[in-house]
């Protein structure tokens, strides 16, 4: 005879165990019944103690079932484990042994993963008490009726022959209401096909056989047994019959569910886990592993515990023997080498016990590498954040709105004298009384709105009893509802840089003096000029009226006043000039007002260039005459004054003597433009060309510039150089250009 074909396995012969679940061995040895364990090769890989005494003893493992017992090729027991085995569904069965000893045996079979599991019971015994008790049933009807199990002998049409009190209280019916009932009557609907199916092959062959089954009682309440099913002739009539042996198993069903339901339930959540879970053995294989484990390192039942990581299996395997021999847990963070990189795991390792037996290791090992990096850059921010607080001096605070607690920094120490108080009283006690209210206020308008960012310069009260002038910035930070919970921001002092502030705006506010000093030479022959002027023509005036009067002629009343008239207009004007002059050298801040921009540019081109015809220069003039800008009408002619002289000595040695005045209205300013053709300027200095001491002159002080950059920018504009196209400088400002309506200035009114 050929060898069986090997079934489909994912198990070797040596490892009676279920797909990644070990096959219960204690308790098949506990068990009363007869187990063998056949692998996929047809091989005996276990007996228990039974089935090595009923079988004789004889040394069975691992010889191929067909060779040991090959009595039962050909018979149902054959068809029967091949049915099994293909379908993987359990059987249970009646058969009689072709042996010497011809016995009767109660067989279940039961797949088990890629395993077969043969529960055998010897029935020799009750086989011969059924055929006794058919003999004299009437002498064991009362022994029946004591029975712990239901027994129920019926013939055809469902005749009743036996039926015992344990049955009737199994169905929750009567002797008569159960005589000529069919089995469907008290059968659960759902197993009712299967049932009748096996009845039917069954009582044809009159085999006996095994299942179990659910009856429902009248009330709806469902009963669960194990039941045995024979086939007996009656001995005077030869009427087949049909006897029932059903023992209740519901508290066994609903408890071998509910362990189902728990391992299903264990395993859902043990392979739902984000964390690696496994199972060693006390050697080193792993029984159990959960899915992450299997997808992220490969790691699966039956494997030996390091086979995935060779270079840590040493360290793994002292892991493992000191939680068995301490029988202690085990935390271990570490580093392990990953197809991503290094990660770092924190594992915790407990032992695996059964019955106070140390059976392995179980571990839950967590990936906290995202975790050990954040801590490290927070470690490293905390430093960084640390030095820097050092560096700057800065006094960092963090205030615990919640709480009211502040902590401060160890450098605030260096900033207020002294050690800083955890309260908010601290703080405010020191703001200078004139500053506290704004500052306070405008930190609680700043908490209720929806700024990130505040910011106040006050004086703060230092140790020594001086103030310092602070500014200070914070930041807010809100729950997940929004509310403010804490701020953090830090105090720089910033009293020198407010000193030296004010010291460059006094320093300033000399220069422009100066350069209005120093333009006076330049602006003397200009105002001789212009004073010469209407002082000589008031002189002739008046020389004039005289002669009339001292001729001894008529006088004409008429002429001689309206010389007096011209003479005073003469002398007027020459008073407004000195005015002016006066008004260009002393301090004062800038009264803007509308000034007409083309009175301006020719009152300055007089002062900066008085006799451009006998310097050879050229200069041209495209200013609208209605144009009018918000100046202080002084300090307007000091920069077109300060540009124009810039050009007129730009043009001196040059062949082309030209310079040009412009000014166009852009969006609501006056953008005015004074270009020449002189050499232009070096890309050197154009970006601190505005910058106080910067002149391209030699012997220049380099504030003239400086200066019209300061005028303009207080009057809102802005002021840039550029080169122009084929040679020459363009100096150009704004100024905003005068609301339509505005009255002149009185200083330029007339």
């Amino acid at each position: 005879m050929t060898e069986p074909a090997r079934r489909p396995t994912e198990q070797s012969a040596d490892e009676p165990a279920g797909q990644g679940t070990a096959l219960p061995l204690e308790l098949l040895d506990a068990t009363s019944d007869c187990v063998m364990v056949l692998d996929a090769d047809w091989r005996i890989a276990y007996l228990n103690a039974q089935a090595i005494a009923e079988l004789g003893d004889r040394d069975l493992l691992g010889s191929s079932v067909w060779e040991a017992f090959p009595y039962v090729i050909g018979t149902k027991t054959e068809s029967a484990l091949r049915r099994v085995a293909a379908t993987r569904k359990s059987e249970a069965f009646e058969a009689l042994s072709a042996s010497p000893s011809a016995a009767w045996y109660d067989v279940d079979l039961v797949p088990f993963g890629a395993l077969l599991v043969v529960y055998f019971r010897n029935i020799t015994k009750q086989r011969r008490a059924a055929e006794e008790l058919l003999r004299r049933h009437n002498e064991l009807d009362t022994v029946l009726s004591r029975a712990g199990v239901g027994i129920m002998q019926y013939a055809e049409n469902h005749r009743l022959i036996v039926i015992n009190d344990r049955f009737c209280k199994i169905l929750g019916r009567t002797r008569e209401e159960l005589d000529g009932l069919s089995m469907e009557a008290f059968t659960h609907p759902d197993d009712i096909p299967g049932n009748v199916g096996l009845l039917n092959r069954h009582a044809q062959s009159e085999t006996p056989f095994y299942l179990e089954k659910r009856y429902v009682r009248p009330n709806g309440e469902v009963v669960w047994c194990s039941v045995a099913i024979s086939f007996v002739r009656h001995s005077e009539t030869n009427e087949p019959t049909t006897i029932v042996v059903a023992r209740e198993i519901t508290d066994e069903v609903e408890a071998r569910q509910k362990a189902a339901d728990t391992q299903t339930l264990l395993r859902g959540v043990i392979d739902g886990a984000e964390d690696l879970i496994f199972v060693k053995d006390t050697q080193g294989g792993v029984v159990l592993a959960n899915k992450k484990m299997t997808e992220d390192f490969g790691v699966s039942a039956g494997q030996a515990g390091g086979a995935q990581f060779p270079e840590l299996s040493r360290r793994f395997e002292e892991q493992d023997q000191q939680v068995i021999r301490t029988g202690q847990r085990l935390m271990i963070e570490e580093e392990v080498p990953t197809p991503d990189g290094i990660r770092t795991f924190q594992t915790i390792k407990v032992p695996w016990q059964r019955d106070g037996v140390t059976k392995g290791v179980i571990a839950i090992s967590r990936d906290i590498s995202e975790r050990v990096r954040n801590e490290q850059a927070l470690r490293e921010s905390e430093e960084r954040f640390r030095l820097a607080a050092l560096a700057t001096g800065d006094a960092i605070w963090e205030w615990d709105l919640v709480r009211d607690t502040i902590v401060w920094s160890s450098s605030s120490a260096s900033l207020t004298g002294e050690s800083p108080g955890e309260g908010f009283d601290w703080w405010h006690e020191r703001i200078h009384p004139d500053d506290r209210e704004a500052v306070v206020n405008s930190l609680a308008r700043f908490a209720e709105g929806a700024e990130q960012r505040w910011e106040s310069e006050y004086r703060f009260l230092r140790a020594s009893g001086s103030y310092g002038c602070i500014l200070d910035r914070g930041f807010l930070l809100r729950d997940e509802a929004g509310n403010v919970v804490r701020m953090i921001g830090a105090m720089s002092d910033i009293t020198e840089r407010v000193e030296a502030q004010e010291r460059i705006n006094r320093l300033q506010a000399e220069l422009v003096h100066i350069s209005r000093i120093s333009a006076m030479e330049t602006m003397g022959s200009t105002l001789a000029h212009e004073i010469n002027q209407p002082l000589t023509a008031a002189g002739n005036y008046l020389l004039g009226a005289r002669r009339m009067i001292d001729a001894g002629e008529p006088l004409d009343s008429a002429e001689v006043k309206d010389g007096l008239r011209q003479a005073q207009a003469e002398i007027t004007r020459a008073g407004e000039i000195v005015r002016r002059v006066r008004r260009m050298v002393e301090h004062g801040t800038a009264e803007m007002h509308p000034v007409p921009l083309l009175d301006s540019v020719g009152a300055a081109l007089r002062m900066a260039i008085p006799a451009p015809h006998a310097a050879g220069i050229t200069v041209s003039t495209d200013v609208p005459a209605d144009v009018e800008v918000m100046a202080d009408p002084v300090q307007l002619q000091q920069v077109l004054f300060n540009l124009l002289r810039n050009s007129a000595e730009a043009v001196a040695n040059s062949e082309r003597k030209n310079i040009g005045i412009t000014a166009e209205v852009q969006a609501g300013e006056v953008v005015i433009r004074v270009n020449d053709r002189g050499e232009g300027v070096r890309p050197d200095i154009v970006d601190r060309l505005f910058s106080a001491f910067a002149s391209t002159k030699p012997g220049g002080l380099g504030v003239g510039l400086s200066i019209c950059r300061t005028i303009v920018e207080a009057h809102g504009g802005k002021i840039w150089a550029e080169n122009r196209p084929g040679g020459g400088a363009v100096f150009a400002f704004t100024l905003r250009a005068a609301p339509a309506g505005e009255e002149l200035s009185p200083a330029v009114a007339g």
